[in-house]
């Protein structure tokens, strides 16, 4: 069975995380984080992409990435092959390193590509690794607004939402129950939990605020919505939306 190809973003931004195969150890030692940030760093100036946040975890990395003029997905291809040409030459293995395929969501409203920025930068801190966002933990573009330095990101875009580097500051260190891409297991969400998750996608807080979104905005995200997982049965109950257009939605 052919796969399902990917949704493309509408405003070319998207959320991708990079999984270690069988949840394997990506990073070794701070020579592996160093080479893969280089990596990284080659391929945006060559390849000319909008990178808004990095994080890379032990077995994981998150990136929230804007697609310019080469395709995303030719773009990690370029990223992975190279870095797992390194790596393999470095620790004499042969094979696969990451998953497959790296996941993927489309971030298409600015509620959400904020969610997004603020819940990459939170990680090392939910994983127990620092007490206090940017703390002890390198491998993040945190720092780089903390210092309001464009090394690898594009502090000055990002900083446009914020009207200074304090605003952004705190609105990152802001505790919260972001969700994103990793922790959507909708068939264990109850309704309380999946309204939530709509929320955080479209800033909509009843199912009153959802029916009156833009046509094109609320079938946007109800796709992203049943392409993680969420049953059409469970969505029109949450979203007042019929199950025939919801089945409309999802075979497009």
């Amino acid at each position: 069975m052919p796969r399902k190809a990917r949704r493309k973003s509408a405003t070319g931004v998207y959320h991708i995380i990079l999984r270690g195969i069988n949840k394997q150890i990506i990073f070794e030692d701070s020579d592996d984080f160093r080479t893969f940030i280089s990596v990284l760093e080659h391929y945006r100036k060559k390849c000319d992409f909008g990178l808004y946040a990095y994080c890379l975890m032990s077995n994981h990395i998150h990136l929230l990435i804007r697609e310019n003029k080469m395709d995303i997905g030719d773009v990690m291809k370029k990223i992975e092959v190279t870095f797992v040409k390194w790596y393999n030459e470095k620790y004499q293995r042969i094979g696969h390193l990451f998953q497959e395929r790296y996941k993927s969501e489309p971030v298409e409203t600015e509620r959400y590509f904020l969610t997004v920025f603020r819940y990459i930068h939170q990680n090392p801190k939910r994983a127990g690794l620092e007490k206090e966002i940017g703390e002890t933990y390198l491998w993040s573009s945190y720092r780089e607004y903390e210092d309001e330095v464009a090394i690898l990101t594009d502090v000055e875009d990002m900083m446009s939402y914020f009207d200074s580097r304090e605003e952004l500051l705190d609105f990152v260190n802001r505790d919260t129950r972001d969700m994103c891409m990793e922790d959507y297991t909708p068939r264990t969400l109850s309704d309380e939990e999946s309204l939530k998750v709509i929320a955080q996608m479209t800033g909509c807080v009843s199912l009153s605020d959802f029916q009156h979104l833009d046509i094109e905005d609320r079938d946007s995200a109800l796709q992203r919505l049943l392409d993680i997982g969420f049953s059409v049965r469970q969505l029109s109950r949450l979203t007042g939306i019929s199950r025939q257009k919801l089945c409309s939605i999802r075979s497009h």
